[in-house]
């Protein structure tokens, strides 16, 4: 994935208003390959609530993107 692109999801991801500000940090901290223990520890929750936070944010992200090309 070119730079541009990587910065262009990156920025769609922070600027999306269906995730919380805690949901965006952890999908781009994922992005950048932070592992799971590590944000865990930052936000002092396991790892398998970091995951999960991950799996929910995901799925708010992709019920927007189904939306936005069903407007298409």
């Amino acid at each position: 994935m070119s730079s541009q692109t990587w910065d262009y999801f990156i920025s769609f991801i922070q600027n999306a208003r269906e995730l919380t500000k805690k949901e965006k940090e952890i999908l781009v901290k994922r992005l950048q390959a932070q592992k799971l223990e590590k944000i865990g520890r930052k936000y002092k929750v396991t790892a398998e609530r970091i995951r999960q936070i991950e799996k929910e944010a995901l799925a708010k992200f992709g019920k927007k993107i189904t939306q936005l090309l069903l407007l298409d």
